[in-house]
């Protein structure tokens, strides 16, 4: 059984549009996990790109998504806490790991997505 992945960029273009050369073919699964997030934030059931037809706009995104993932800045995202008083009353919380994956996209390619129409939503 064959378990289909999405991939908008193939290793050569991800290299290409980073302007670098160390990407290589076992570097795929980081393709796969940024196609499929940027997927989400998509959210277009009518179309299905892959690496022969994705917009040039998606394919700048998902790479720079790979550079965003490797880069660490997204674990920043690991938790958050908050607290407020007033008077005697006080709160205090934290969403340690409920930040979610799905905010986790790299502002460059959030722009990439607006920019080239590829969703439509508030991301």
């Amino acid at each position: 059984m064959t378990i289909a992945r999405t991939q908008y960029i193939t290793i050569a273009e991800l290299n290409e549009i980073l302007g670098v050369s160390t990407y290589t073919n076992s570097d795929l699964i980081k393709v796969y996990e940024a196609s499929e997030l940027l997927k989400y934030h998509i959210n277009d059931s009518l179309n299905s790109y892959d690496t022969s037809d994705a917009p040039t706009d998606l394919k700048i995104a998902t790479a720079y998504q790979v550079e965003y993932m490797v880069s660490g800045i997204d674990d920043d995202y690991s938790g958050a806490s908050n607290s407020a008083s007033l008077g005697k009353y006080s709160y205090s919380g934290s969403t340690q790991g409920e930040a979610g994956e799905y905010n986790k996209i790299s502002p460059k390619s959030r722009r990439y997505l607006i920019d080239g129409k590829l969703t439509t939503r508030i991301i």
